[in-house]
């Protein structure tokens, strides 16, 4: 084998030890239950997991705790709902159990999906659309004469997430080391060469 050959495949077996080195993030899927509450009527937020649910609603709004589950209404104080991680990374949104009137889900992606009212309980699965997405709304929307509201409510339950694998790279060094280690040793078999081919 000649020297450059010697080199090429170091490098190339360098590579592949790099890349054999990166390891990624197992993905983790975790489900929102809505077992306890900091307050059990109006809380301010739910944490569970790594994620956090809070009204958007104008002047400070507030969740409505339900008996394991999470309701809204569409009346003020409430609507929307904000589901995002904590660390305001990307999720996936995988599904939900619901019942109540009219509601609207939209992600920052821009995905929207509808359930239209008097729905009984039923398990949801969203579409990929709903895929990477950094916060998912939940919308109730106010019907009737505004004057008189009749108020729509909706509960949801056992939110299905997944977080995605986030790749690990190997360290540099690492790279650096095996490559310095590995043209060495085509150093060494090039003296080895030239001092054959002069014999």
């Amino acid at each position: 084998m000649t020297p450059s050959s010697w080199i090429r495949r170091g490098i190339a077996i360098a590579a592949a030890l790099c890349a054999c080195a990166a390891t990624s993030a197992s993905a983790e899927t975790v489900t929102l239950t809505f077992a306890i509450f900091d307050d059990p009527l109006y809380p301010s937020s739910y944490s569970q997991a790594g994620f956090i649910i809070t009204s958007l609603y104008p002047d400070g709004g507030h969740l409505h705790a339900g008996d394991g589950n999470l309701w809204l209404h569409s009346r003020e104080g409430s609507s929307p709902y904000q589901i995002r991680r904590i660390d305001g990374g990307s999720f996936d949104f995988l599904g939900f159990d619901y019942q109540g009137g009219d509601s609207v889900f939209v992600s920052d992606t821009g995905a929207s999906y509808t359930i239209l009212g008097e729905q009984p309980l039923a398990t949801f699965a969203m579409p990929p659309s709903f895929h990477d997405v950094t916060y998912v709304n939940w919308y109730m929307n106010n019907p009737g004469d505004l004057d008189f509201p009749d108020p729509q409510w909706g509960s949801i339950d056992n939110v299905v997430l997944n977080i995605p694998a986030a790749p690990e790279p190997a360290p540099p060094a690492m790279f650096g080391i095996g490559v310095a280690g590995l043209l060495l040793a085509a150093r060494r078999s090039q003296r080895r060469y030239a001092g054959g081919a002069g014999a």
